[in-house]
């Protein structure tokens, strides 16, 4: 998906930057970064819009909506995982893992739970 200001990573290069991000936090998140490999990334960049006419500009960066989806198995084990406190530690390792070039900030950030398709 194209953003407004830069590119932003592939999902399967951002979830790698999680996983590496998440190893680096420390040992009590290691089975949260094994769960990266399993996950989807969905964007929704918000738009700004500078050059409304009658406004003075000033640079901000974009806003960007967040949502990682995992397998049901792997979401109901996140949640007995993650606390408000640990979500919060998550959502700052994801916005680290986006490169500061995008010119994205997280606004919004959910992890979500697909349900798998029996075979």
């Amino acid at each position: 998906m194209p953003s407004y200001t830069y590119e932003l990573p592939e999902q399967s290069i951002l979830l790698s930057n999680i996983r590496q991000n998440l190893l680096k936090v420390g040992p009590e998140w290691d089975a949260m970064a094994g769960f990266m490999r399993e996950g989807h990334v969905e964007y929704a960049p918000i738009k700004n819009n500078p050059m409304r006419s009658g406004y003075k500009f000033v640079y901000q960066e974009a806003k960007l909506n967040l949502t990682l989806y995992f397998p049901e198995k792997i979401f109901n084990r996140m949640l007995e995982i993650l606390n408000p406190e640990r979500i919060q530690i998550l959502k700052a390792v994801v916005e680290s893992s986006i490169p500061r070039r995008s010119g994205y900030l997280i606004n919004e950030f959910k992890i979500r739970g697909i349900m798998e398709e029996e075979v």
